[in-house]
């Protein structure tokens, strides 16, 4: 199971930043399988702020976020006190910025791997959570594909 941070999808987003092409490899990947994708409801705002900005256009922004809302397998995690206070702990004690520590603690309270291209968020997080960036996620997925075919 997987936790993706916004970084994946505004790269998927934007196809001529680097690392898009494996973003959007990942994502389609990711959503093809039967397994949820636990994400915070904060994703959504982060992806519309950052592809409105990105491409000055706000109405893009939100028909991205609307796409990644109905993305298969998503369950959507809202802001409650224990979701924040576990926030506040990994933000404190690993010196993360506040929405990295969101990303964080949906990943810790799931126990999923957290994807992202945050460098941030891998070099600070291993420790607390899995943590891959989308080329190693998608080494992992060609590996679960495998394995399940193995099984068949």
């Amino acid at each position: 199971m997987f936790t993706v941070d916004a970084s994946v999808h505004i790269r998927a987003a934007s196809p001529s930043e680097a690392g898009a092409v494996e973003s959007h490899s990942f994502i389609d990947q990711l959503h093809g399988r039967p397994w949820p994708v636990f994400s915070p409801t904060l994703l959504l705002v982060e992806v519309a702020a950052a592809v409105a900005r990105n491409k000055n256009d706000a109405a893009q922004g939100m028909a991205v976020a609307q796409a990644v809302r109905g993305l298969p397998g998503q369950v959507w995690v809202p802001w409650d006190d224990s979701l924040t206070d576990e926030a506040v702990r990994l933000a404190a004690e690993l010196r993360l910025r506040g929405a990295d520590a969101v990303y964080a603690a949906v990943a810790n309270r799931y126990r999923t791997t957290l994807v992202t291209w945050d460098r941030q968020q891998l070099d600070r997080l291993r420790t607390a959570v899995p943590v891959l960036t989308p080329i190693e996620a998608l080494t992992r997925l060609a590996k679960l594909a495998k394995a399940d075919k193995r099984r068949k």
